[in-house]
């Protein structure tokens, strides 16, 4: 007989209250987000200033987290708020969403890091070759070429979920079901090297940024 720490959790395990609890703050989390990341892309598309490669991947950022603000978490708080799946397949789509958003948005952050250290530690000639109109487009597609790369594997090995929650022992019986993405190996090792590299990148563009600050300012205090 399994054991019940085998069995999955998920909104179908949490109580009344803790579904509505989790659904309420899933809601707030989608306006706020959908409205902020909303308001950023309107002023970058709106004042022509703004229109630089730089904010072009923050742009990307902001779509990456719309996905997740503004798809994904209404679709999670309802499903959370009735625990239960509404068609099938609802919930591998959700979660393929959500990866999508993931990843892309975290690339968008190593893309943003280095453009800021190529703008600081490197001539304006260096800057304006790599970072091309071209050379931007190819970035920001390829922040989503990798992510979705990525989802292959588990689309095609994926089966279908029951179409609503079961019971502790329905769904040990279930446990074979390759719902989440990150049941994938290669989903989740991605997603757990996107995370480390783009620690890295960030940590060590930026570590070099306040290095030649430090050295300008030095620089600067001696004349």
């Amino acid at each position: 007989m399994p054991n019940d720490t085998d069995v999955p959790l998920s909104a179908c395990a949490l109580g009344r209250g803790s579904r509505i609890s989790l659904a309420t703050v899933y809601s707030f989390m989608c306006v706020v987000g959908t409205v902020l990341n909303l308001l950023v892309i309107y002023l970058v598309v709106t004042f022509k200033k703004l229109r630089t490669a730089s904010n072009a991947f923050i742009v990307n950022g902001c779509v990456a987290d719309l996905l997740v603000c503004a798809f994904w978490m209404p679709h999670e708080a309802a499903a959370t708020s009735t625990g239960t799946f509404l068609v099938i397949g609802y919930q591998a789509f959700k979660e393929a969403l959500l990866f999508l958003g993931i990843t892309v948005s975290l690339l968008s952050h190593s893309l943003i890091a280095v453009n800021r250290y190529v703008l600081i530690t490197k001539t304006p000639a260096v800057y304006q070759s790599l970072y091309q109109k071209r050379n931007t487009e190819w970035m920001i597609a390829g922040s989503w070429l990798i992510s979705l790369g990525s989802l292959f594997p588990w689309i095609t090995s994926f089966r279908y979920p029951p179409e609503r929650c079961r019971d502790a022992e329905d769904a040990s019986f279930a446990k074979g079901t390759s719902l989440s993405v990150l049941s994938s190996r290669f989903a989740a090792g991605t997603l757990a090297f996107t995370i480390i590299g783009q620690t890295l990148v960030v940590v060590y563009c930026y570590f070099k940024i306040f290095r030649r600050y430090k050295s300008v300012k030095c620089f600067f205090a001696q004349l």
